[in-house]
C-alpha cells in the first residue's frame, strides 16, 4: 500500500528546498528567500466585500506602538516598519482610500500614566497596567470613532495587549462583532490566574465577564467599566462570539476556561487533521450561524505563523501555520464580506537577525494586504 508523507513532513521538505533556493539566490546576488519574490497586487471586488464599510471605502491605518504588555523592547517599531515596507501604497493599489493616522503617542501617554501612579496603584500580577491601560484607552476611543464613521480600522501593533483597546472600541461601536483570534496563544488570562503577569496574554480574558467581574480592581483599566455611548453597558465579549485559530501553547488555566466556557478553538492539531480550509469553514459557520450579517474582527498575532517564516517575534513556538495557511486564513475571512476591522501584532525586528527580521516584516505586510482584499484572481 502506498504511504504518503504527512502534511508536516511535506512542509519540512518544502522548507528545506526553500532554504537551498534561498542560499542559491544569495550566491547569485538575487537576495534571500521569500522576500526576493515579488508579485502584482490584484484587488478583490470591493462591491461584494467589506459590506460593513461605508462608501467610498476608507481604511484608517492606526499605529499602536505598545511595548509594555511584554518584556521585550522592539514591538513599538512594528507600525513604522510596516509603513516603511510600502504598505500604504499597496492599500491604495487595492482600491482603498487611505487615512494614515499618526502613531498614537504612547511614550507621552504612558509616561503621564506612570507619573500619576503610586505604590497602591500598581497591580501585583498585571505588569505595567497603568501604561497599558492608558494606551489602550486612547486606542479604544480612536477605533470606536472610526467605526462610527463607517471606516475600516486597521491597527498596527505593538504587542498584543493593544487587543484590550481594539476590542473595547469595536464592542462599544458594534457589540455584535464576532472575533477570530489567530494566535499560538490563547491570551485568556486575567491577573488572578496569569503565570507571568504580562498583559499581552490578557486581552480576551479581560473582555469576558465570566473571568473578571469588575475590571476596576486593575489600576489603569477602570475606564473599561464605563458605559458605552449608546447605553449598552461596558464592552464585553461573549464566549460564543470568539473563535481561535492556530493555538499550540496554552496555559493550564486557559485550557480549563476554554472548555468550561465552550469557546470554539482550533489548534494546530485540528489544522493538521482537517486542513485549513475545513477549519475556516467551521470557524465562520460557528460565528455566523445565528447572525449571518454580523461584523467580524480578525486579530492576527504573527507568532501564529511557524518561526521558519516569522522568526522576529517575542513568543515564537515551533509547529505553526505555513506561509500559505497563514494567508488563506486572511483571504477566507475577507471572502465572507463581513470583515469590519483587523489588527496585526507582535512583529519585533530586534529578535532575529537581519534576514529574519526583514522576512517577518514582509510577511506581516503581505498578511495585511490579504486582510484588505488582495486576490489571486
Amino acid at each position: 500500500m502506498l504511504r504518503y508523507p504527512s502534511r508536516r513532513a511535506q512542509s519540512y521538505v518544502v522548507r528545506q528546498i526553500g532554504k537551498r533556493a534561498a542560499s542559491s539566490a544569495t550566491r547569485a546576488g538575487g537576495g534571500a528567500g521569500i522576500g526576493n519574490v515579488h508579485h502584482q497586487l490584484f484587488p478583490t471586488d470591493h462591491n461584494s466585500l467589506f459590506r460593513h464599510v461605508a462608501q467610498p471605502r476608507t481604511v484608517s491605518v492606526i499605529g499602536a506602538p505598545m511595548t509594555y504588555g511584554q518584556p521585550f523592547v522592539g514591538t513599538d517599531r512594528g507600525p513604522e516598519l510596516l509603513r516603511e515596507s510600502g504598505l500604504l501604497k499597496d492599500l491604495s493599489s487595492l482600491g482603498w482610500r487611505v487615512e494614515d493616522i499618526p502613531d498614537l503617542d504612547f511614550d507621552a501617554i504612558c509616561a503621564e500614566a506612570a507619573k500619576n501612579s503610586s505604590a497602591c496603584s500598581v497591580s501585583p500580577n498585571a505588569k505595567h497596567s497603568l501604561q497599558v491601560g492608558a494606551g489602550c484607552s486612547a486606542l479604544a476611543d480612536l477605533v470606536e470613532s472610526k467605526l462610527r464613521l463607517g471606516r475600516f480600522p486597521l491597527i498596527l501593533g505593538g504587542d498584543h495587549s493593544i487587543g484590550i483597546g481594539s476590542l473595547a472600541g469595536i464592542l462599544r461601536a458594534k457589540p455584535q462583532t464576532g472575533v477570530i483570534w489567530v494566535d499560538a496563544h490563547a491570551d485568556l488570562n486575567v491577573p488572578s490566574i496569569s503565570e507571568s503577569g504580562n498583559m499581552h496574554g490578557m486581552p480576551l480574558g479581560l473582555m469576558m465577564k465570566e473571568l473578571i467581574e469588575d475590571r476596576r480592581i486593575i489600576p489603569g483599566l477602570e475606564w473599561l467599566e464605563d458605559e458605552s455611548k449608546d447605553g449598552s453597558g461596558p464592552p464585553r465579549l461573549p464566549p460564543d462570539s470568539l473563535v481561535y485559530v492556530g493555538l499550540r501553547d496554552i496555559d493550564q488555566a486557559e485550557r480549563r476556561f476554554i472548555k468550561q466556557l465552550g469557546i470554539k478553538a482550533f489548534t494546530m492539531y485540528d489544522i493538521d487533521h482537517l486542513g485549513i480550509g475545513r477549519v475556516m469553514d467551521l470557524a465562520l459557520e460557528h460565528l455566523m450561524k445565528n447572525n449571518p450579517d454580523r461584523p467580524l474582527h480578525l486579530s492576527y498575532d504573527i507568532d501564529a505563523v511557524d518561526p521558519v517564516h516569522a522568526p522576529a517575534t517575542g513568543t515564537a513556538v515551533r509547529g505553526g501555520l505555513t506561509w500559505r495557511e497563514a494567508h488563506f486564513v486572511a483571504e477566507y475571512v475577507v471572502k465572507t464580506g463581513s470583515l469590519a476591522s483587523a489588527e496585526i501584532v507582535e512583529v519585533n525586528h530586534t529578535l532575529s537577525d537581519g534576514d529574519g527580521a526583514d522576512e517577518t516584516v514582509k510577511l506581516g505586510h503581505n498578511l495585511v494586504n490579504a486582510l484588505c482584499g488582495e486576490s489571486i484572481l
